[in-house]
């Protein structure tokens, strides 16, 4: 600008690329991580004196979080980097000190473009980082430990002592990172490559039985549906339909076992599926049921 003309300043470094944004939280690990395995060594995000702490917090968060990634995977350096310049004048100072410091990337550079959708991005990001990470697959971790801060990526655990298999959970994951079974097992199902890690699920989970675990697993078990909890079915007493799971019911009758409200034949009900329990409901002790009719009969010449 202005002070590199007067000499006052050397200028935007030859090897680095500005790029304008609406806001400096308008991007995010998807985009930096992406740029890293374009070809980039280093982002740096500028910030003013106008930025709200709250986004700069968010900022550094975020960059805590590629930058594990990155360190897991094997590449040294600083990679990310938040800079609040005063003036020009500390701009480009800060732009010198930067320029002289080295980051390692990936040896090959991706070719993916950036997708509308942000997780689709990172995916992509993610598998170029891992596959031309320099530490053999065989010395990696399993996983890498992620910050429980801002973090897009992890598992969660569950409680099978506890879990009484509601799939509360299950509605209330926007992700679909949480499953039920299609078929009638009772089964808690995960997919750890669409967790957000938005802790949806352990504040939904009446029981609390779920934790959440920041972290990237470097595996192929990650894109993969895998078992979390799994239970005996509960068939009706009435029908035998199965209409829930064994611990949810026990835990509900032994709740409400004291309410005067489910008492003698107003607790087997509890243990009926939601039609027989209205069946039950509407036909008195020496009422003439449908079941009742014998094949072959005229329901009138039964009276």
């Amino acid at each position: 600008g202005r002070a590199a003309q007067l000499r006052l300043a050397h200028g935007v470094p030859h090897q680095v690329i500005p790029v304008a944004l609406w806001h400096m939280a308008s991007t995010g690990v998807e985009l930096w991580l992406s740029a890293i395995a374009w070809g980039a060594r280093q982002i740096v995000v500028l910030a003013t004196e106008d930025d709200a702490p709250q986004y700069l917090q968010a900022i550094q968060d975020q960059m805590a979080v590629a930058q594990a990634v990155l360190h897991g995977l094997g590449f040294r350096g600083t990679h990310f980097v938040l800079i609040r310049p005063k003036n020009a004048l500390d701009l480009d100072a800060d732009l010198r000190r930067l320029g002289e410091t080295r980051q390692h990337g990936p040896a090959q550079s991706a070719r993916f473009a950036a997708q509308a959708a942000k997780r689709a991005t990172l995916e992509m990001a993610l598998e170029h980082l891992m596959v031309n990470s320099p530490v053999a697959e065989s010395a990696r971790p399993p996983a890498i430990a992620l910050p429980a801060d801002g973090s897009p990526l992890g598992a969660v655990s569950v409680n099978t002592g506890t879990c009484t298999l509601c799939l509360a959970c299950v509605g209330a994951c926007p992700a679909g990172a949480l499953q039920d079974n299609a078929d009638e097992r009772p089964e808690l199902r995960f997919i750890e490559k669409n967790c957000v890690q938005c802790g949806l699920c352990a504040q939904t989970c009446p029981e609390g039985a779920i934790k959440l675990e920041p972290r990237l697993l470097l595996s192929p078990e990650r894109k993969q549906p895998k078992v979390l909890n799994a239970a005996q079915p509960y068939v009706c007493v009435r029908c035998g339909k199965p209409f829930g799971t064994l611990q949810a019911i026990e835990a509900m009758l032994s709740r409400l076992s004291g309410h005067a409200m489910f008492q003698g034949a107003a607790a087997e009900r509890l243990k009926m599926c939601a039609d027989c329990r209205v069946i039950d409901i509407y036909r008195g002790t020496n009422e003439l049921g449908i079941e009742d009719v014998p094949d072959g009969k005229n329901l009138r010449g039964l009276r």
